[in-house]
């Protein structure tokens, strides 16, 4: 009988270590399936990004906002190396096309010059815009005079007592570059020139002219009197449609109305004085409409000058040539000037009736076609005979596409490139906007919101369930080794004991 009961508790402890072996290899299991369940939870999930559509040189888009060219290193050609670009002198050049708004030449267009007289078409601006009336008049006392015979500043010719009109300063500030004719209109219109010029900075502010600042109203040196060619665009393009100053800007030759000068003052522009078709020793330029000249030794010779020829009208702003009895300013604008007038023409790179994107916008339930035109021919001017095959047009969305959507929205943008120099050269970029209102569906998008939900709550869905089934199978080996147990200590009963 001892014996039995040892064989007993033998088999009892036996059965008890099989069970508990039987319920580490669940536990292991469970902790495998643990970490597999980590590691699926751990893994990235990678979302979809839009893509760009390349598109070739005869699809369309919308209008122009921004054109850019390259810069170029002093002495050598433009673009393609072509040996027929003039040979300039001036260190800064920004040129551009006032119909497109093409940059055409960018050379140093963001850095800081010193504007020299170019100030005073600020000076013409602010004046204009601040005048009472044009035959309005003042007697000039010696304040006006004050200082710029020490500064060796260039003048009009007035004189201290003369009674004389707006209209007479406003020429004798721009023609001859009159600085007695800035004072006298600073003092007038805002009681001081310190005043006035707190005008000009005013008006640069107001322009978004963000690298300017004036410190007088003729353009004297100083070192915090400075600007950009970027900036002296801005202030061309708005001055320009201000029809007094667009006619003193193009005036070739002006007489004052006498006061104390027998016949009147009579003033040539500073910049025709030097362009003539009939007198050889000058420059024979029939394009140049007009401009501003500039001139201190810090500043070199500058110009801001308009041309047109050939239904083509081009802005072009020159700073820091030599300074020198020759005109390097003006010889740079003639050259400038002639060499795209003979080597460039106007060219449809895209018509009005071309498409350049065709897709369809979510979460719409009806009509939810999206097709993005220009409306309107897109025009460049590029060499002549030039292959637009060379042009490469891309767009980009600013982000995914989904409604609602407002008429006129912005959805992206497009370039044009060329892609026949050793460099790509971006000619201009052209922002996408919407043709219409695309109104989003409140059924589809909760559907689709639904369905994001869902996405984003898988992995803890997923968790659960795993959960759930490991404590199934938990379950159901315990029970299982439960039964074992059971009916092993029910044979052991039954066994006869001896």
């Amino acid at each position: 009988m001892k014996e039995n009961r040892k064989e007993h508790r033998q088999d009892f402890c036996y059965n008890k270590k099989e069970f508990s072996e039987e319920f580490c290899n669940v536990k292991k299991r469970m902790i495998q399936l643990s970490l597999l369940a980590l590691g699926l939870t751990l893994t990235p999930v990678h979302a979809e990004v839009s893509g760009r559509a390349l598109i070739t040189a005869d699809s369309q888009i919308g209008e122009i906002v921004r054109q850019d060219a390259p810069r170029f290193e002093d002495g050598t050609a433009y673009l393609e190396e072509d040996a027929d670009f003039p040979q300039i002198k001036s260190d800064f050049v920004y040129m551009v096309d006032m119909d497109t708004g093409q940059v055409m030449i960018d050379k140093g267009s963001e850095d800081q010059i010193y504007p020299a007289s170019m100030t005073k078409m600020m000076t013409l601006l602010v004046a204009i815009e601040n005048a009472p009336a044009l035959d309005s008049t003042m007697t000039l006392g010696p304040e006006v005079f004050a200082g710029l015979a020490e500064a060796h500043a260039s003048v009009a010719g007035f004189k201290q007592g003369e009674t004389v009109s707006v209209k007479d300063l406003l020429y004798g500030l721009f023609l001859p570059s009159g600085a007695d004719a800035a004072q006298a209109l600073a003092l007038e219109e805002a009681g001081s020139e310190t005043a006035f010029v707190g005008l000009m900075n005013e008006k640069a502010a107001e322009l978004g002219m963000t690298g300017t600042h004036f410190v007088n109203t003729s353009g004297l040196h100083d070192p915090d009197h400075y600007t950009t060619l970027r900036d002296l665009e801005t202030l061309m393009r708005y001055a320009l449609e201000n029809p007094t100053f667009n006619e003193i800007f193009q005036t070739r030759r002006y007489t004052a109305t006498p006061s104390l000068h027998t016949g009147g003052l009579v003033w040539e522009s500073t910049l025709f004085a030097k362009i003539s078709s009939t007198d050889p020793a000058k420059i024979d330029n029939d394009s140049i409409l007009g401009g501003k000249t500039g001139y201190t030794n810090p500043a070199g010779l500058c110009l801001a000058s308009i041309a047109e020829k050939n239904g083509t009208r081009y802005m072009l702003i020159t700073a820091h040539a030599p300074v020198s009895n020759t005109p390097y300013h003006i010889l740079d604008a003639d050259h400038i000037y002639d060499y795209f007038y003979d080597h460039y023409s106007k060219q449809t790179v895209l018509t009005a009736d071309q498409t350049l994107l065709e897709t369809k916008v979510p979460f719409v339930l009806f009509n939810d076609k999206l097709t993005l035109k220009a409306g309107t021919d897109i025009v460049l001017n590029l060499p002549n005979g030039y292959d637009l095959s060379a042009l490469q047009i891309e767009t980009q969305l600013d982000g995914e596409l989904q409604a609602p959507i407002e008429e006129g929205q912005r959805l992206g943008m497009a370039t044009i490139t060329r892609t026949d120099t050793e460099t790509p050269q971006e000619l201009a970029r052209i922002e996408l906007t919407s043709p219409r209102r695309y109104q989003r569906s409140a059924l589809l998008y909760g559907f689709h919101q639904f369905q994001q939900w869902v996405k984003a709550h898988t992995v803890f869905f997923g968790l659960v369930v795993l959960g759930l089934i490991l404590c199934l199978i938990l379950i159901r080996d315990y029970r299982r080794e439960q039964r074992r147990y059971k009916s092993a200590r029910k044979k052991r009963k039954r066994r006869p004991h001896l």
